[in-house]
């Protein structure tokens, strides 16, 4: 596959380092992974997940598979994984684009790429988390906002928040979430909630993905979640 080389920029061992979130709410361009089994990138403009490439002993995985890998690959606290950023121009970023649809890698095959513009909800979610799924939670009284997110990147978002500062912020929440729940040998993570004076914050893995909801203090989170609980339950199929 020949992409544009690019501009080198920081390199980083853990993707929750504090530089590493910041770095790539800003950053348009592809971000080499090298971990303990194999080595791909993933292609992002400012914050939203383009295309993804992973290969391993197991094969090489594109697109939507290959966020699937990866997250598996980050599943392993021990393991080592490192992060380097190549920043793009917009030329490069448009070669880059366009190589990426050429190898099949876009998450977003049907969305126009123009002049490192994408569309502002790129479909790397599953099948079944889609734009009509997130409508469902949306439209439930309180909620704020929804967005679907991978490794702390926004994939799919409705709604009104800071949906790069959201993803990162929920991504360290459920890392910490499944250590605790796996440490006292409770089960897998099913639902995060987190409650302030002023607002509410649901987080819950959904296939590959994880699913956060931003809501007021005073809604009701009874059929929300219940909704949410169907949704986990359709991408699981």
């Amino acid at each position: 596959m020949k992409f544009p080389t690019g501009t080198r920029g920081a390199t980083f061992t853990d993707p929750r380092n504090e530089g590493f979130a910041r770095d790539r709410r800003t950053f348009c361009g592809a971000i080499d992974i090298t971990t303990g089994t194999g080595h791909g990138f993933i292609l992002t403009d400012h914050g939203r997940l383009i295309a993804a490439y992973f290969e391993d002993n197991n094969g090489r995985f594109r697109g939507k598979d290959a966020l699937a890998r990866l997250s598996l690959e980050g599943e392993g606290d021990d393991l080592p994984q490192t992060f380097r950023l190549r920043s793009y121009t917009p030329e490069e970023f448009n070669l880059a684009a366009q190589a990426s649809r050429d190898e099949s890698l876009l998450l977003a095959p049907e969305s126009p790429v123009n002049s490192g513009q994408v569309a502002k909800t790129p479909a790397g979610a599953p099948a079944h988390l889609d734009e009509a799924s997130l409508r469902k939670i949306l439209d439930q009284p309180g909620v704020l906002a929804v967005s679907a997110f991978f490794e702390g990147f926004p994939v799919r978002s409705m709604g009104v928040a800071d949906f790069e500062h959201v993803a990162a912020s929920a991504e360290d929440f459920a890392r910490a979430g499944t250590r605790v729940a796996q440490e006292m040998g409770i089960g897998p993570l099913d639902q995060l909630i987190l409650e302030t004076s002023r607002n509410k914050f649901i987080i819950a893995p959904c296939g590959d993905l994880y699913l956060c909801i931003f809501t007021r203090a005073d809604a009701q989170l009874g059929l929300i979640r219940v909704i949410l609980k169907s949704i986990q339950q359709e991408t699981a199929n």
